[in-house]
């Protein structure tokens, strides 16, 4: 029986495969056409982003649907994991990209994303699995993987979690592919939710609980590889027995994501212990900092600490320690340490000087208990100074850049303390996207200067986010770094680039060479959820200097100045010259819709019976043509042109600046084109008038004429009728009648019809 239903399900696979889509020959995966082999993926960079770089390919999600939109296997576009050749994007062939994995790439976490490790793709996508009800459990999410060149993709996942929002890493450790993700889940019988860390190792299937019942963790936020976790979990003494006591301490543990072998302890003082059906404590980590001060140390001591007391030889003075943790960024953590004696402190320290060989078990030296002893010379900061810094060096020193309340700030390190600090900005708080090397042209002179260039973001006031940048060095004039309000002189000034706007609820921009990608927030593109691309790179192939990008931004302001130069010509009467051609023109620097102004115009004179210069005066549609060809009042624009996804645009067109990165659904593309529409071009009339209306003067006496020429028809034809008839009938009166059948009813008085038959009664 289960042989016969196993060839049912191949049988209808082959089926499938017919079509395009298919189910491997185990039946234990979805295949598709795919795409080439890329034999640069050895060389990976932004791996847990919504684009991630092998050494020849970009891979990225193409915008953000929802998880409630169709996922089926091969029919998501928006969504689906795409790949484009960066030959194609230092061309500008944004849109040149193909579908690797036809399904919605999808999370409401943006610390994580795609990953690439050796020829595998690692993403989480929405359920499309059915509940009892036959509905679709969207709001699940299922982590898969595919292979690089997308002719296989797990039918089946690695894990599905009940929630959109999980906290995930994939991480590699000694070439095995983890899954990391933290849930807050009811085990063993449990009334309420804890928070648990798990691993599933993506070549066994599997799922490791790597702590039981944490109280707080951290993934690294900077680097998404990072197989390392940091957590803290509370001490109970006596945990499982009548006598249970909470301890005013607690302890900072630490687990790779390889770990499988969780720490035992001895719990037979519970009585009817079952460690598999209702286990107390699991953690497979190694202890960081343990709390234990001397009032515990000396009484309570438990397994918790290792089983430290007794009769070791050290003592512990100090009172209990209480943990918490703070940012944990590029492999470093920030943490808290507080007793009651002492302020709250901050402190930094990383995996490597735990576990210096990286095996993942911490060094046979390292004592979680004395080693609070030295934690002054961990000391960063203060406790209430949770602001993040960015290590960068400039001529060679080292400084810290960091977001204050002002502006970035550059600083140094100095006991533990910012020193030399000042504003590099003064343009309020800022998030910093980048810090970058980048070669570009020397402003003064000839030739070229590396410097280290800082892109960040400010908020609008919830208006969106602009993008900025700035050069971190020291000015050849030997002006201190960046202090001065350069005015004609760019090198390190902060410049604005363009009106570039991300979404503040997607993940960050990546920098893909001189291009920036990023989820658009400009106009038109925020309701859509798409990709777009920014070339910063000179006519010499390097990166744009801050005074290239300065005249760049100039040059793109000045085509919304001169638009808007419309709205101020006015007729020797007083009034507007180029009435609604402003707006016109920002549709056309959008869309590059050269016809639709034509379109418009002749709808108003063909349903409204306007005269043409109704909406658009007859010049003001020649100048929306100038606008569209770099012509006449724009030929100012006809030598600054560039080929944009295979077509030829002009300076006077965002596509110029910044254009589509990816593929659009034809339902979108038209969404977009009506949305720019509505808001810049004139509504299209609307046809109220009846069919008698639509005929107009003309036509309505044609058919005046006409329908009196039919009426006379049909009246002279049934007097033609009337008359046939009558002299029918009169000419039928002069031939004989035809005999009718003669009956004799006369009465034959030989029968008697009333007699009756002898033999009646």
């Amino acid at each position: 029986m289960r042989k016969t239903i196993t060839k049912i399900i191949c049988v209808a696979t082959a089926a499938i495969s017919a079509a395009g889509l298919a189910l491997s020959a185990g039946c234990g995966n979805f295949t598709s056409d795919g795409v080439s082999p890329d034999t640069s993926a050895q060389n990976v960079e932004s791996n847990g982003g919504f684009a991630v770089q092998t050494g020849d390919y970009v891979y990225f999600i193409n915008g953000s649907p929802s998880n409630t939109a169709d996922n089926t296997f091969g029919t998501p576009l928006k969504g689906s994991v795409q790949r484009i050749s960066k030959e194609d994007i230092g061309k500008r062939n944004y849109t040149a990209s193909q579908t690797v994995v036809p399904l919605i790439a999808y999370s409401t976490n943006y610390n994580a994303g795609l990953y690439i490790y050796g020829d595998r793709i690692y993403y989480s996508t929405p359920s499309t699995a059915r509940n009892s009800s036959g509905e679709v459990q969207n709001n699940k999410l299922e982590f898969k993987s595919s292979t690089l060149d997308g002719k296989e993709t797990m039918s089946d996942y690695y894990y599905r979690a009940d929630s959109p929002a999980l906290d995930y890493r994939y991480v590699e450790v000694d070439g095995v592919v983890y899954l990391m993700y933290a849930a807050a889940e009811s085990l063993y019988g449990e009334s309420s939710t804890v928070t648990n860390l798990h691993s599933i190792n993506t070549k066994t299937g599997e799922d490791t609980l790597l702590a039981y019942n944490v109280v707080e963790y951290s993934f690294d936020e900077a680097d998404p590889t990072n197989p390392y976790v940091f957590y803290t979990m509370a001490v109970t003494y006596n945990l499982g027995s009548v006598n249970e006591i909470d301890e005013g301490y607690n302890q900072l543990w630490m687990a790779r994501a390889d770990e499988t072998e969780a720490r035992q302890y001895d719990f037979s003082y519970v009585k009817d212990y079952d460690a598999e059906e209702d286990p107390l404590y699991i953690n497979c980590g190694q202890l960081v900092y343990d709390g234990i001060g001397k009032e515990a140390y000396a009484n309570r001591y438990s397994q918790f600490n290792y089983g430290f007391g007794g009769e070791t030889a050290f003592s512990v003075e100090r009172p209990d320690t209480s943990y918490e943790l703070g940012g944990y960024k590029n492999g470093v953590l920030k943490f808290t340490a507080e007793t009651s004696l002492s302020a709250v402190s901050l402190y930094k320290i990383a995996p490597s000087e735990i576990d210096s060989d990286g095996d993942g078990v911490a060094d046979a030296g390292w004592n979680a208990v004395t080693a609070n002893d030295s934690l002054r010379s961990r000391r960063l900061l203060i406790a209430s100074d949770d602001v993040e810094y960015t290590p960068v060096t400039i001529d060679g020193e080292e400084w810290q850049l960091y977001s204050g309340d002002g502006g970035l700030e550059l600083g140094q390190f100095v006991d533990g303390k910012v020193a030399n600090d000042f504003a590099i900005t003064d343009s309020g708080e800022a998030t910093i996207l980048a810090v970058r090397e980048e070669t570009s042209a020397a402003e003064e002179g000839e030739g070229t200067v590396t410097l280290t260039y800082v892109y960040y973001s400010l908020s609008n006031e919830g208006n969106g986010y602009s993008f900025h940048r700035i050069a971190l060095g020291t000015d050849p004039d030997a002006y201190a770094v960046n202090k001065l309000p350069y005015e004609d002189k760019y090198t390190y000034s902060e410049v604005k680039i363009l009106d570039l706007d991300a979404s503040s609820g997607w993940y960050m921009p990546e920098f893909v060479g001189n291009t920036i990608i990023f989820a658009s927030e400009t106009e038109g593109m925020s309701q859509f959820n798409y990709i777009m691309a920014c070339d910063l790179s000179s006519d010499d192939g390097d990166i744009m200097s801050n005074a290239e990008l300065h005249a760049y931004n100039e040059q793109y302001e000045g085509v919304t100045e001169k638009i808007e130069e419309y709205d101020e010509e006015t007729n020797s009467d007083g009034s507007e010259a180029y009435q609604n051609l402003s707006d016109a023109l920002k549709y056309a620097f959008y869309s590059l819709d050269d016809g639709y102004i034509d379109e418009l115009v002749q709808a108003y004179v063909d349903i409204k019976g306007e005269d043409e210069e109704y909406v658009y005066s007859e010049r003001s549609v020649e100048i929306y043509h100038e606008f569209i060809s770099a012509t006449g009042d724009w030929a100012d624009y006809a030598d600054l042109k560039r080929t944009v996804n295979g077509e030829e645009v002009h300076a006077n067109s965002q596509a110029y600046y910044y254009a589509l990165f990816g593929v659009m659904t034809e339902e979108d593309a038209e969404d977009l084109r009506a949305a720019l529409r509505s808001t810049f071009m004139e509504s299209y009339p609307t046809d109220n008038s009846t069919w008698w209306d639509k005929m107009g003067t003309a036509w309505q006496v044609v058919f005046i004429v006409a329908m009196c020429v039919v009426g006379l028809a049909v009246i002279g034809g049934a007097a033609v009728l009337v008359i046939w008839l009558i002299r029918r009938r009169k000419n039928k009166g002069d031939e004989p009648a035809p005999e009718r059948l003669s009956v004799d009813i006369t009465d034959d008085k030989d029968i008697d019809v009333y007699g009756s038959d002898e033999n009646d009664n």
